[in-house]
């Protein structure tokens, strides 16, 4: 099975969060589980995949793995995954696994989302048997202005964050706001 995980490796178990700063970096974490979409396709359809896929499997994940991103492969088209970087609005948040999207508009509007999937993807990935079970927090620096948000939970006087529970493969989190000048 020759794969590229760029862009395959679909969130499964995960936390994940970004740490906006008031200069529009963030620091973000991915600690979890992804699975190789194809690697769940195969599995579906044929049954466990072979020693050579698990082989091949393994070693997309040194290629993949890099300063900042750690891929260890568990089986079963299944990868643990570590990253910790520093980012930049407008930078993905990771080549391999693209569980956050920025941009900056012309007003000042900062836009994060996770990457749009398509009706048709959704239900494929359904079909797979592809369960998704995980939190995503973005905490603001002081002064930040949100304009809209779809968090399970916001800011209080426990938590700091913007928590989104994440039990869909179709759910979306989303937040725009604007930086204090």
């Amino acid at each position: 099975m020759c794969c590229l995980l760029a862009a395959c490796l679909i969130p499964e178990k995960f936390s994940a969060t970004a740490d906006i700063q008031s200069d529009g970096t963030y620091n973000y974490t991915y600690k979890g589980t992804a699975v190789f979409a194809l690697a769940a396709m195969q599995i579906k359809q044929k049954g466990p995949l072979s020693a050579r896929d698990d082989a091949s499997l393994k070693e997309e994940a040194v290629k993949a793995t890099k300063p900042g991103e750690t891929y260890t492969y568990a089986g079963d088209g299944r990868y643990n995954v570590d990253i910790r970087q520093k980012m930049k609005i407008g930078m993905t948040s990771s080549n391999t696994l693209d569980l956050f999207r920025t941009s900056r508009a012309p007003n000042g509007v900062i836009t994060m989302t996770s990457a749009p999937l398509g009706a048709k993807d959704i239900e494929q990935l359904r079909q797979l048997d592809i369960r998704v079970d995980g939190t995503v927090d973005i905490t603001l620096p002081s002064g930040a202005q949100v304009i809209s948000q779809n968090a399970t939970s916001t800011p209080g006087i426990f938590n700091k964050a913007y928590e989104w529970k994440i039990g869909d493969i179709a759910q979306r989190p989303v937040i725009q706001f604007k930086l204090a000048n």
